[in-house]
């Protein structure tokens, strides 16, 4: 039967119990994300009951909230003040159509959107966790306060490990003021090559672009500034860029909004693929995939999304990064069934070090013993 805790004192002598019992927890939350899921286990700890008190400080530019808290709840409130998750959390529903997810989720995954390459990922906003460890002991790390450095190597290691080294309860995070004005220009790119040129190109100069992506048929370029320094922003990268079209408020929001998160471009039989990659590599990956396949660039092309058709669902894109961009490269597929495993095998070294951690917080393995950090 799956356990459903509302307090953390109850999470951990859930988890205690567990450990005790070799008995293993498949942790999750609202399951909006089950390609990075937990996998298999003997029972489901289902942490979306864990309430809390939200704690928001706009002026200290701090959010302390439940880790059960609804993602679309979480942005909704730092809208009202003007302010924003600058890590900008990718929503999964186009993905897996399950929901936006909470925050722990995101934080959990440690996905990011667009902003990344330019305001840093989502460990990078995470100041502070309270958990549980597989032991069931309830920690604390990090602080409420930007100038509290104490415990931030934990807060960035738990980040992205998917329930697999703690269970997190509540989390503190460093908030962003909202972009006062945003405009995206549009560049015609007809390859990837062309792409990550015309990329590299407009970040060659600061002119608050915040955003570079490219769908297939032309690059996207966001540009944030204040209302009146926009328009002077975007005709100079008109004019350093050549001919481009713009488009600005509500449309260039909510042109990001789906390139995060993929909306629109997924067809529900398609294979998806994450490759995070250098940028230089991306034409290298472009040229290697068959011409049934569709590609698509973020992080201003250190991120590909590959979207195969089901009858290529053997295509091995762990072989193909590795061949454009060696060791620095790394794919992992997200959705859609496979002979080819959604993650590869890690380095022997690698491996042995994850061990050792996972050993430190969860020396019985009993969570999410079926996923993959």
């Amino acid at each position: 039967m799956p356990h459903r805790p509302t307090t953390t004192e109850e999470l951990a002598a859930i988890i205690a119990d567990a450990a005790a019992r070799g008995q293993t927890l498949a942790v999750t939350g609202s399951g909006s994300k089950p390609g990075i899921g937990p996998g298999a286990a003997d029972t489901v700890l289902d942490v979306t009951g864990i309430g809390g008190a939200i704690d928001h400080d706009p002026g200290e530019l701090l959010l302390t909230v439940p880790a059960s808290t609804p993602l679309a709840e979480v942005e909704a409130l730092l809208a009202k003040a003007g302010q924003c998750l600058a890590f900008e959390p990718p929503s999964p529903d186009a993905i897996w159509g399950r929901g936006d997810g909470t925050i722990g989720g995101a934080v959990a995954s440690g996905l990011s959107g667009p902003r990344r390459p330019f305001a840093g990922a989502v460990r990078d906003h995470v100041l502070g966790l309270t958990g549980v460890t597989g032991r069931g002991e309830i920690f604390r790390a990090g602080g409420k306060v930007l100038k509290n450095v104490t415990g931030f190597d934990l807060p960035r290691l738990l980040t992205g490990s998917r329930g697999t080294l703690a269970v997190v309860a509540e989390i503190t995070l460093k908030v962003l003021p909202l972009p006062p004005a945003q405009a995206t220009v549009l560049l015609p790119a007809d390859t990837a090559e062309r792409a990550v040129r015309a990329m590299a190109d407009a970040l060659l100069v600061d002119g608050g672009i915040t955003g570079a992506a490219w769908d297939g048929v032309q690059v996207q370029l966001r540009i944030e500034a204040t209302a009146v320094a926009l328009p002077a922003l975007v005709d100079a990268a008109r004019a350093r860029l050549g001919a481009a079209d713009v488009i600005d408020g509500a449309d260039s929001r909510a042109l990001w909004a789906a390139t995060a998160s993929l909306s629109g471009t997924i067809a529900p039989d398609d294979i998806l693929w994450r490759c995070p990659l250098p940028a230089t590599c991306a034409p290298a990956l472009a040229a290697l995939l068959p011409a049934q396949a569709r590609l698509r660039l973020d992080w201003a092309g250190a991120l590909a999304w590959v979207l195969l058709p089901a009858d290529m669902a053997n295509v091995d894109m762990h072989a193909l990064v590795t061949q454009a961009a060696g060791r620095d490269g790394h794919a992992e597929r997200l959705r859609g069934a496979s002979s080819v495993p959604a993650r590869a095998p890690l380095d022997p070294g690698v491996a042995a070090l994850s061990a050792r951690v996972k050993a430190q917080f969860d020396p019985a393995g009993i969570l999410s013993p079926g996923a993959a950090p």
